[in-house]
């Protein structure tokens, strides 16, 4: 009898004849790599080169005042310099900074203060990078090898909002400066050169205070507050409201004109008053008090309550309540 040719031990397993080639999947994975690469249009090349110089540091604000209504912007520059190749048209890109999608600086005091960049002066074209997809929102300008135009300085505004009640404090963040060469539809096409930049600001003290009596608010040094007793009676007593906003601790020093009395100038008479901060007892004649944290609003209670009136000749009675706050 004849034997049948002997059969290899794997593809008697398999039950099948072998396959001519085989790829590994790690093979098969590179090789759809290489198609998908091979499909995409290639970048025009680099065709000139340039660098940037002159900036090291933005400062959107010198000294910081929460309460200031108007911040105007600061103008920086930076210095774009050809080192060779075609004529060169470039833009300017500035990233986000180092926390994240929106532009703020970090304070030692663990506040954040928002900023930000633009192109004009009027604030309304915001200065970004391209990794976003909007070249529009670069600084553009060319350089050649011409004489009078192998630099070119370009100019941006760095702007703080009004309005940020926060810490006292140095306030720092850090931004990437990118040069790109743009090509004649102003698209990107290279990297020429990058640079990191420091953004910083310091917040100083500050305070504002505002008497409410009634509903009626007054600045602190605006114009003076009326507290009006109508007909005085012993006993009788009125309310007003120091309100006090600020991002550091502060001081209030109150002075009596009349030490503490009330006096009808014609006759020369006074009535005593007393007086009471948040319900505790202070010196009518004067005193200072003493806050050693803050908030966005601080509310501080002032009670007068009028002495004995029988002893004394009808008449108007006055007396002036000079009230200092002040930064710690």
């Amino acid at each position: 009898m004849q034997k049948s040719p002997a059969l290899d031990p794997a593809l008697a397993h398999r039950g099948r004849a072998p396959r001519p080639w085989a790829l590994h999947p790690w093979a098969l994975l590179a090789l759809a790599l290489l198609m998908i690469l091979a499909a995409l249009p290639a970048r025009a090349a680099q065709s000139c080169y340039a660098q940037l110089s002159g900036l090291s540091q933005v400062t959107p604000v010198s000294s910081y005042d929460p309460f200031a209504s108007l911040l105007p912007p600061t103008y920086n520059t930076v210095t774009v310099q050809y080192l060779g190749g075609s004529n060169c048209t470039f833009g300017i890109g500035i990233d986000s900074g180092l926390w994240g999608g929106t532009r703020r600086m970090l304070g030692l005091s663990g506040n954040w203060l928002s900023y930000d960049l633009y192109k004009d002066a009027a604030l309304t074209q915001r200065v970004g990078d391209s990794g976003t997809g909007n070249v529009s929102n670069l600084i553009t300008g060319t350089v050649s090898n011409g004489r009078n135009s192998q630099t070119a300085t370009m100019g941006f505004y760095a702007s703080v909002p009004s309005g940020q009640l926060v810490g006292s404090s140095y306030y720092f963040d850090q931004v990437t400066v990118t040069l790109y060469q743009l090509n004649s539809a102003g698209n990107v096409v290279a990297i020429m050169d990058t640079a990191i930049v420091q953004v910083r600001a310091t917040v100083r003290t500050s305070v504002s205070a505002t008497v409410n009596v009634g509903g009626l608010r007054t600045s602190l040094g605006a114009s003076a507050a009326n507290v009006d007793f109508g007909e005085l009676t012993t006993g009788a007593s009125r309310s007003f409201d120091l309100e006090v906003s600020g991002n550091t601790g502060y001081s209030v020093t109150i002075q009596s004109q009349n030490g503490g009395q009330l006096v009808n100038s014609g006759a020369n008479t006074r009535i005593p008053y007393t007086m009471t901060v948040d319900g505790r007892g202070v010196p009518s004649s004067g005193t200072t008090l003493n806050y050693y944290s803050y908030s966005s609003l601080d509310r501080h209670t002032f009670i007068i309550l009028v002495g004995d009136v029988t002893k004394v000749i009808a008449g108007t009675y006055t007396d002036y309540l000079l009230m200092t706050v002040t930064a710690n």
